[in-house]
């Protein structure tokens, strides 16, 4: 019988404040892909999928479309089928069957259609403060609470933004998260005095079908955050009276299908006859899914140093056997690595550890992590990086393509020398707090440069278990170690592959369940977490994984979602229980609010490396003789937040965020003005090249031809909102300087 999951198992909805939206891309580094008004993809020639060009509303540079987040249903043939195939109305499958005359059976069915159920809802307001790494594994019952004269548990659960399910399906395709929509269930909305923006819906449901797959689109919300009190912020991420539109939820599906149903009876003469019906009957999907809210994603064609996708696939490597042949217990093979039960997963993890001689593949697995440092460039003030390596990838620089992914052939490897320096400098397990490598070359040995990626950790700013700067996943740093020591596939070499993508192979669109689930979260912030991008740390808990890309359910009573343990205990109300599993809200609940705040201030972070243990020293307050105190500036997350940008293909550098002062005043400012923001995109255009000759006593314009020029800038900025954009230097306000500091 077959094995129904819905995928992504994660998937990304982001906001906007028009009802336009378009489709989350399916692949690392893609642009999102252009849709029909009921989500049906558009797709070119080729069957390619078309690419969306414009994020914002024809016309209108303060109308940023939304994303929505794309689930389909996969049907696998057993629990071994690596692909799967996503199903199809009329497709026949063998379904488990129950009524009250014939018990449990099994029926040949025809699928019908879809009823998909998800519920969104935002926590926020609701929960503990957040301070860094506090509370990852646990809060203390002195932990401080937002809105902590809330303490009364009706009074708190008020503070949750809980519209309910919702439950479409073909026949019945449309259905909405506002205010009063969903009759009989105990909704709770901010109050609708909130400014300066109220949330009276945190998104849509639509299902459409293309091709035969019945599809559903989740909506979020429209970027709206607002307070209760006079609208002021002066927090990056705890703001009392604040309310914001991002959440979270599971989605779950039911597969509705016709089957035959054949019995005898007896005619008007007596005669016994067989008679066959069509009759419907509905099966649960074995493996539900999870829909997240974030915000735009201002620079969707630039990957994150590290990705959610990669992430969870070192969580799903090293505790759910996802990847035997990478990581798992010699030999290596899929029987041998099979755990079912949790002892048995129990007695794995223990004996389980990196094949040594798995061979990365290196456009695959290897180019597309170096290939990130280079791209920064075109999103942040890379003089911050004077005399750091590496970042240049043109012929002869550290990160030379050329060089870097030719492995060694014929006993040769003229490159290991470059490669070892490389993986020298990569920041490794329990250097989180290292400023600089030690000794990277005996030719040089005095030369200690900065540890890579030279970004900001997930607590550069309190002293309490600082991580002041990012390091890779372990799955990273081990496949770039095989690299580094000369174990990796060059797949355009190896196999002589014709396909001009063999050295992009992450553009090919996603096909099967397991692609779909990666491509989709290449495109969310995987680190650093402080508190984090679409999500938090909560992610690095393996306790919320019920397996490899699905987080663990857990049922709940209608309007009485669950509260801080510190409020619950006083009623019995239902407090969070990470081993039972998430209910709608539990994964957003744990960053900023509102999110404009700590977007905003995710420029730069100045970051105390005078002392390894230490973000904050107080010498003045006791004489200590510290001879110097050294502090940098160092990034967030380009990627996601950009700082320096190019105004146009060949226009000048100017400061994204321009007009926006950088300061809690400009984090209010923020909270309407993200929509007037611009987008980078990889841009593309014709240029004239001309000379002046005197011709008859009189210049003109010789044209020679025309050439093509791209760059990463910025495009759809509202200047008319923002005001012109700033150049680097130019002092004027609204800037971000080297000597922000955005959370002390």
């Amino acid at each position: 019988m077959a094995i129904f999951k819905i995928h992504p198992g994660i998937g990304i909805a982001r906001l906007g404040n028009t009802d336009e939206f378009y489709l989350a891309p399916e692949q690392l580094g893609a642009l999102p892909i252009e849709c029909d008004d009921q989500g049906r993809e558009k797709t070119a020639k080729g069957g390619e999928p078309v690419r969306v060009q414009n994020f914002k509303e024809s016309g209108d540079l303060s109308k940023i479309k939304r994303q929505g987040a794309r689930f389909r249903v996969f049907a696998y043939d057993d629990e071994n089928d690596p692909d799967g195939r996503e199903i199809k109305i009329g497709d026949t499958f063998t379904f488990e069957l129950e009524t009250t005359t014939t018990g449990r059976t099994l029926v040949e069915g025809r699928v019908k259609d879809v009823q998909w159920t998800v519920h969104l809802a935002n926590k926020k307001s609701s929960w503990y403060d957040y301070q860094e790494t506090d509370g990852m594994h646990g809060y203390s019952s002195s932990h401080p609470l937002r809105n902590p004269t809330v303490t009364q548990p009706d009074l708190r659960r008020q503070l949750i933004t809980d519209p309910g399910p919702q439950t479409v399906s073909l026949a019945s395709p449309n259905a909405s998260f506002a205010k009063g929509e969903n009759p009989g269930y105990p909704q709770t909305f901010p109050p609708e005095t909130i400014l300066p923006n109220p949330i009276t819906t945190l998104g849509d449901l639509i299902v459409n079908e293309q091709n035969k797959n019945i599809r559903l689109i989740v909506l979020g919300g429209q970027g709206n955050s607002g307070s209760t009190n006079t609208p002021y912020i002066s927090s990056y991420t705890n703001n009392d009276g604040w309310f914001d539109d991002i959440s979270d939820g599971p989605v779950t599906a039911v597969i509705e299908y016709d089957y035959d149903f054949s019995y005898t009876t007896q005619d008007e003469d007596g005669n016994v006859v067989e008679v066959t019906e069509c009759r419907t009957g509905t099966m649960e999907v074995n493996v539900p899914a999870w829909v997240v809210v974030g915000y735009p994603r201002y620079v969707p064609e630039i990957p994150d140093m590290i990705t959610l996708d990669e992430v969870i696939y070192d969580l799903s490597v090293r505790n759910f056997a996802y990847e035997p042949r990478l990581f798992g217990v010699p030999p290596y093979d899929k029987a041998g690595n099979s755990p079912k039960t949790e002892e048995d997963f129990r007695l794995w993890r223990n004996e389980a550890q990196y094949n040594p001689d798995y061979y990365p593949k290196f456009y695959k697995e290897i180019w597309p992590i170096l290939l990130r440092p280079d791209l920064y460039r075109n999103l942040f003030d890379f003089d911050f990086f004077a005399g750091g390596d590496p970042h240049n990838t043109g012929t002869g620089g550290n990160l030379d393509e050329e060089a870097l992914s030719m492995p060694p052939m014929h006993g040769e490897d003229p490159n290991f020398q470059h490669r070892q320096f490389i993986y020298k400098i990569l920041r490794q397990p329990g250097q989180e707090n290292l400023y600089t490598a030690e000794v990277v070359s005996r030719a040089i040995p005095d030369y200690h440069p900065r540890l890579m990626p030279m970004l900001a950790g997930n607590n550069p700013i309190s002293n309490t278990s600082p991580e002041k700067f990012l390091r890779l996943t372990d799955t990273q740093l081990f496949l770039l170690g095989q690299w580094a020591r000369g174990k990796f596939v060059n797949e355009c070499i190896e196999w002589g592959e014709d396909d001009p993508n063999c050295k992009t192979p992450w553009k090919r669109p996603a096909v099967t369940g397991s692609q779909i689930d990666r491509g989709v979260l290449g495109n969310m912030l995987g680190g650093a977490f402080c508190p984090g991008g679409e999500l938090g740390w909560i992610v690095l808990n393996t306790a919320i994984y019920s397996g490899p890309y699905r987080f663990r359910h857990t049922t709940y009573t209608a309007g009485a979602l669950s509260l801080p343990a510190v409020i619950a205990d006083q009623d019995g109300s239902p407090a969070a229980n990470l081993a039972a599993g998430l209910e709608p809200g539990d994964l957003t609940k744990y960053i900023g609010i509102p999110w404009q705040a700590d977007f905003h201030e995710c420029s730069y972070q100045t970051i105390n490396i005078t002392y390894e243990g230490w973000n904050k020293i107080y010498p003045d307050s006791t004489g200590d003789p510290v001879q110097q105190e050294i502090a940098d500036n160092i990034p967030w997350w380009p990627a996601h937040r950009p700082t320096v940008v190019l105004a146009s293909v060949q226009g000048p550098q100017v400061y994204w965020a321009s007009g926006i002062p950088d300061n809690n005043a400009g984090d209010l400012e923020m909270v309407t003005a993200w929509k007037d923001l611009g987008f980078i995109k990889y841009v593309t255009k014709e240029v004239e090249s001309s000379i002046v000759e005197k011709i008859d006593g009189k210049c003109k314009k010789k044209v020679l031809g025309t050439s093509t020029v791209s760059a990463y800038s910025q495009v759809e900025r509202n200047d008319a909102a923002l005001g012109p954009p700033v150049r680097p230097g130019s002092g004027i306000l609204g800037e971000v300087t080297k000597s922000a500091d955005r959370r002390q």
